[in-house]
């Protein structure tokens, strides 16, 4: 087992996020002189071409937000006030208020334990006359079960929109993450692998779809069809990305891969040193999977063998002495969380024993930036992290 002193090694230097460049620069600068700074112009044309060869997808459609992707998603596959949707209880909220926004009624269910993301058995336990739809995410990019839930969705006749804001570039079975279930959903928001601001995505490969969040994302224009009559059951709004926006994503589209290369080399290096200790465990990446992305490096505690009066939060207070930026996954499910205010009659909740332990006592997770490191400062991780659990467990 390794060991260090606190006074043996210094603080680790994580590269700074966003990664700005001159190439962007001049990209955005040209966009400004050109005058066309609105919908669908070159950068967008370019964008989506590019991001959709990265995820294997036939259609992309840019939008404000991944929460607005989703809550656009579920309209354009049908979903209505009343209908089930089921999420997972371990995930950003804006999973379950964008089904609540649209009058659906989140059902929210168990993870599991390794992986972290939605549990296929937990899905099937909470299907109802009335469920519609599930939304799997792909929780800091550890790929949830894809194969289990899309024939669990075959079978009882649900939509699958999957939440990808924390995949860009995986893949799953050599399939683009996003284009496994009716609809995938990107975010570009700051702290994201791909990043303008704010902003998402939707990756599609049906055209009837396509056109239909088109039209939902920009006042019932559509440039996926001809048919210029607006359609009457949908209620249209404006969710659309500027070029400026547009330039920022296009040119990271041209290191997204690589970056994706790197945090997979080191985050493997970094399991390997980590499994020496029986306290540590780190979120697993499912066999199916043949990229992952990590967005954020995750691992978890055996909270049965913390010392009395300590918790996770000691070992992610020293940890953030030596520079790591650790912080405690959200900390809560997402019906526990401070902006949560959804009545009890607006979602259902299951069981979500694994989801409550896991979340609350045992996950600590590190920037991605941390993975971009040299190998030597991923050494020097996994001694801080190492000592730091020894320091407060029997």
């Amino acid at each position: 087992m390794l060991n260090m002193k606190k006074n043996c090694i210094s603080k680790i230097k994580l590269t700074k996020w966003p990664i700005t460049n001159f190439k962007t620069l001049i990209s955005l600068f040209k966009v400004y002189i050109s005058g066309y700074w609105s919908w669908y112009g070159k950068k967008e044309i370019t964008f989506i071409k590019k991001f959709a060869k990265i995820q294997n997808a036939k259609y992309v459609l840019t939008l404000t937000s991944a929460t607005a992707g989703i809550e656009n998603a579920l309209i354009a596959l049908g979903i209505k006030a009343g209908d089930e949707v089921i999420v997972p209880a371990y995930t950003w909220i804006s999973t379950a208020t964008a089904v609540a926004r649209i009058g659906a009624i989140p059902v929210i269910v168990d993870i599991d334990s390794e992986t972290l993301c939605i549990s296929p058995s937990a899905i099937k336990e909470a299907i109802t006359e009335k469920t519609r739809a599930i939304i799997p995410v792909h929780l800091f990019s550890a790929l949830a079960n894809m194969n289990e839930i899309m024939q669990i969705a075959k079978d009882n006749n649900l939509k699958v929109v999957e939440d990808c804001a924390h995949a860009h570039a995986a893949k799953y079975k050599d399939r683009g993450i996003g284009t496994i279930g009716d609809i995938g959903v990107f975010s570009f928001q700051q702290t994201k692998l791909m990043c303008c601001g704010e902003g998402g995505a939707c990756t599609i490969n049906n055209i009837k779809l396509a056109d239909n969040i088109d039209r939902l994302n920009h006042i019932g224009y559509s440039v996926y069809s001809k048919e210029t009559k607006t359609k009457e059951e949908f209620i249209y709004s404006k969710n659309i990305l500027s070029e400026f926006q547009l330039a920022i994503l296009e040119e990271q589209c041209n290191t997204i891969l690589k970056q994706t290369k790197t945090r997979e080399e080191n985050a493997k290096y970094l399991e390997e040193l980590l499994k020496v200790h029986p306290a540590i465990k780190c979120q697993q990446t499912p066999n199916e999977t043949t990229r992952r992305s990590f967005y954020n490096f995750v691992f978890m505690i055996d909270s049965s063998r913390l010392k009395e009066g300590k918790s996770k939060y000691d070992i992610i207070s020293n940890l953030n002495k030596f520079g790591l930026k650790a912080e405690n996954g959200w900390g809560i499910p997402i019906y526990e969380h401070e902006v949560w205010n959804l009545s009890e009659n607006a979602y259902i909740k299951k069981e979500t024993t694994i989801a409550e332990l896991k979340s609350k006592k045992e996950v600590i997770t590190l920037p991605h930036t941390l993975l971009l490191a040299k190998k030597n400062d991923i050494k020097k991780a996994a001694q801080i992290i190492i000592d730091s659990v020894n320091q407060n467990i029997e």
